[in-house]
């Protein structure tokens, strides 16, 4: 019963929904698969306002509707009590409404495909592979929905076939061997089917551009609560990179000489801070307790509470232990970067230079019908890239790099020509839920017509680490140029290094 009120009430939101597109609005879909743009909140039409009351109404009187039919059955169970006389079969009514609930439930399926099944955006892919994603979506949901139709069926139809009547009795049925066979074997076929199609579509996919050199290489950075790109430069190499490298100045964690000795030196400041810290415990307590005297005579109750806690926090030792753990964060952090440094044929290909022509930037352009291989990168928790409109989706690990391969086939423009909307913009979003700020990452990503757009773009964009000037030094032996790391070079070398 309450499943049939609740499909009554589903039915009436779909017709209002009806009613509001044909009065010029239109809702966001359900489930976010709706508009692909972030929309402002703004104030209610006079329409959406009087829609937004029916359907509450609705609601309303579908739960009345429910109480009511509970209360009448109730009714006729206590008059059947007292009189002896049945006023209505409660067993032929449920089954009536199987019968019922599977004709409108099927309907409103049909109803929910035809109306809402254009925001799955099924074959209209903008990529290269796109297409057999799709015909294996389509494959599996038509599969899936055979089998959904028939056991639906099948289901309401026995409940009101095997009702309970009078002088019926129910008959014992342990097994039949060949039902058995048939619904294993069937299955059996059909998911090992969709298993290799599947499998298929997905090596074809993963593995198609591995041997590809004219790939567009692009990495994606992933941090909580945004995604920067990374191109390399003329040298067509990405710079060294590694966690131990990030800082305020160098998010990415590249390998820049300046950034790592301005780290490094933040970093000894703050080991001697923590360590001067937990050396003077005592005399931060006392001059604690000074601070709260102090309070306390002037009648600020709010910071005596907040003194009070931190003295709880510093005798309770939770302050010391807090100190250990970042000191010693910072001291392990300082070795591993030492380590490095000390590594001669790891400084060697870390600091090859290649970094310095690496352009780093809050929009992704690439170019149409060309192959595109895009790196990831994440700082902090796992992140997932998904770009809806080409069928990608890689999720994004701290510590491991992952990649997807993929050809776009319509530009930005292009699909703005087919959609019929001039702002429609491609965007890479998060889908995975990383934090309460998950819902507002994303980055633009535009695909271009020719590989010239592609270069005018990038002439509007700098370089993030520029190599810096050779240092001239005169020593007894004449004048040298010094290179980034100290090292001497001749000056023809500098010359091609300033260059």
């Amino acid at each position: 019963m309450l499943i049939a009120v609740v499909g009554i009430s589903l039915s009436s939101q779909g017709i209002l929904e009806r009613f509001s597109l044909a009065n010029g609005y239109q809702e966001a879909a359900l489930f976010g698969v709706g508009s692909d743009s972030f929309e402002p909140y703004t104030e209610k039409t006079s329409e959406e306002a009087m829609t937004s009351r029916v359907k509450w109404m609705i609601y309303i009187a579908s739960a009345l509707l429910l109480l009511v039919i509970t209360f009448v059955f109730d009714i006729a169970s206590y008059a059947y009590k007292i009189t002896g006389k049945r006023v209505a079969n409660a067993n032929k009514v449920n089954a009536w409404l199987m019968l019922i609930f599977l004709i409108a439930g099927l309907g409103f399926a049909a109803w929910e495909f035809m109306i809402h099944g254009k925001y799955t955006k099924v074959y209209n892919s903008s990529s290269l592979h796109g297409k057999d994603y799709d015909s294996m979506f389509m494959i599996t949901l038509i599969l899936t929905g055979i089998v959904f139709v028939i056991t639906q069926v099948l289901l309401f139809v026995y409940a009101f076939r095997y009702q309970q009547k009078e002088g019926r009795k129910a008959t014992y049925y342990s097994h039949n061997n060949t039902l058995e066979v048939f619904w294993t074997i069937i299955p059996a076929i059909v998911l090992t089917f969709l298993v290799l199609r599947g499998y298929a579509v997905w090596k074809d996919i993963m593995y198609v551009n591995d041997n590809r050199k004219d790939a567009q290489e692009i990495e994606v950075f992933a941090y909580q609560f945004g995604w920067t790109a990374r191109y390399p430069g003329p040298d067509n190499a990405f710079g060294a990179h590694n966690f131990n490298f990030i800082s305020g100045t160098n998010e990415l964690g590249l390998a820049v000489k300046s950034e790592i000795d301005e780290l490094r030196k933040g970093l000894q400041e703050d080991i001697d801070i923590y360590v001067s810290s937990l050396e003077n415990i005592d005399a931060y307590l006392l001059e604690l307790k000074n601070r709260l005297e102090e309070q306390r005579k002037l009648g600020n109750f709010k910071k005596v509470d907040d003194i009070r806690k931190e003295i709880s926090n510093v005798t309770s030792g939770d302050y010391a232990a807090e100190l250990k753990l970042m000191h010693r964060r910072r001291v392990k952090q300082l070795e591993r970067m030492n380590a490095m440094e000390n590594d001669a044929k790891l400084k060697e290909t870390l600091f090859d230079g290649s970094v310095h022509d690496d352009m780093i930037t809050k929009e992704i352009y690439v170019v149409k019908d060309k192959p595109v291989r895009l790196k990831f990168r994440a700082r902090d928790v796992i992140h997932s890239a998904y770009l809806p409109d080409f069928r990608v989706q890689m999720n994004c690990v701290p510590g491991m790099d992952t990649e997807f391969n993929f050809v776009p086939t319509k530009s930005t423009e292009a699909i703005r020509k087919e959609k019929g909307d001039d702002k429609f913009d491609y965007y890479l979003f998060c889908n995975k839920i990383c934090g309460t700020a998950h819902y507002n990452m994303k980055i633009k990503f535009v695909v271009v017509d020719d590989e010239s757009a592609l270069n005018e773009w990038k002439m509007t964009q700098s370089v993030a680490f520029p190599r810096p000037l050779p240092t001239r030094e005169v020593t007894a032996e004449g004048e040298t140029s010094n290179d980034e790391n100290g090292e001497a070079i001749d000056d023809q070398a500098a010359n091609n290094q300033t260059i």
